[in-house]
C-alpha cells in the first residue's frame, strides 16, 4: 500500500474475531486474507461494495499502489476474506 503505508509502519488493526461482521465502509482499508492464498495477508482500501439482496455482501478492493494486486485481478471479495480493518497507523521513521 506505498505510498500511503511504508514496510517500517506499525498497524492497529481490529480483526474480525468469531466470524463477528465489522462495521466497513467505502474508503476504509482492510487487511484481507484470501480464500485461495491462506496465510498470505494484503493491506487493500475498500472501492465499493456491492449488497445484493438476495446474495452476499462482497467487496471491491484497490491498491493505493497503482501497480499493486487487488480487485481488478482478483474480482470482488467475500466479506469472510476480510479479517481485519486498519483503525491507525504509528510512521516509523
Amino acid at each position: 500500500m506505498q505510498p500511503t503505508y511504508n514496510p517500517q509502519d506499525w498497524l492497529l488493526i481490529r480483526y474480525r474475531i468469531f466470524k463477528k461482521h465489522l462495521s466497513l465502509t467505502e474508503d476504509d482499508v482492510v487487511v484481507i486474507e484470501r480464500e485461495l492464498q491462506p496465510g498470505l495477508y494484503y493491506i487493500k482500501r475498500i472501492a465499493e461494495i456491492k449488497n445484493e439482496s438476495a446474495g452476499p455482501v462482497t467487496y471491491f478492493v484497490r491498491s493505493d499502489n497503482e501497480s499493486g494486486t487487488d480487485s481488478r485481478t482478483w474480482g470482488y471479495l467475500e466479506h469472510e476474506e476480510i479479517v481485519g480493518k486498519v483503525i491507525t497507523r504509528i510512521k516509523k521513521s
